[in-house]
């Protein structure tokens, strides 16, 4: 039934989302599956490609938005548009504040750790809420790539290589196989609309500097293929430690 699919579809973004679905037996037909929807293009991309498939799969879809409450009345105007884009869809939308700037300071978490602890904490909620069996979000192979040197810094073992992994549990990320540049170009080419958070562009946050500085740099003056090269290495590692 995939391998049909696939053939019927153009070469592109929906054919790789579903080609990793298929690789890494993500869902099964009527499954309900909750977006982690936060208004940027990754989790946008994800909500519509999952849309697109809904009736095919008999899948029932929901998005669950978390407002960190980091960057004021932007980050309401984040949960806003969310909540408008779901309307469009046609999907159940679930949101919740969080003080995450109140957690920070009281717990020293980083506000990546801080936010990332409270978005999976929310996201595993909305599912036992719906009894719902996967859970998607929106990280692709830049993400990947972007841990993966992250995690050699910190001096990782053999398992840090592998990245953020495909799926894990009930956890799904079909993106993880397209680069962050494609799925833009598709937002843009289906005149799709999606979220800036304008914290991603400042370059005191760690994963940020690696993203907007050492990558690029690295790209340019020694690996022009260093996401295929990352991705490699990591799914090697992750059939030696299988």
């Amino acid at each position: 039934f995939f391998e049909n699919m696939i053939l019927r579809r153009k070469i592109g973004i929906k054919e790789k989302f579903l080609e990793t679905i298929k690789k890494y037996d993500m869902i099964r037909t009527k499954d309900k599956i909750i977006i982690g929807l936060s208004g940027g293009p990754d989790s946008v991309c994800l909500l519509d490609l999952f849309c697109s498939i809904r009736e095919e799969f008999q899948l029932e879809v929901f998005a669950a938005h978390l407002n960190h409450c980091f960057r004021g009345r932007e980050s309401d105007e984040d949960e806003e548009f969310a909540k408008a884009l779901c309307e469009k869809y046609n999907v159940k939308f679930f949101s919740k504040r969080v003080n995450v700037p109140e957690i920070i300071e009281k717990t020293g978490l980083s506000p990546e750790d801080a936010a990332r602890r409270v978005r999976y904490d929310f996201l595993f909620e909305i599912k036992e809420k719906l009894n719902a069996d996967k859970i998607a979000v929106g990280h692709n192979m830049n993400d990947h790539e972007e841990t993966v040197l992250m995690n050699i810094f910190r001096g990782t073992g053999t398992e840090g290589l592998i990245g953020i992994e495909p799926k894990r549990g009930c956890l799904i990320r079909p993106l993880i196989e397209i680069e962050r540049t494609n799925i833009e170009d598709y937002l843009k080419k289906h005149n799709i609309p999606y979220r800036i958070d304008s914290t991603n562009l400042k370059t005191e946050y760690y994963r940020n500097k690696i993203r907007l500085e050492l990558i690029p740099y690295i790209k340019q003056k020694f690996c022009p293929h260093f996401s295929d090269a990352v991705k490699r290495l990591s799914d090697i590692v992750a059939l030696d430690v299988s």
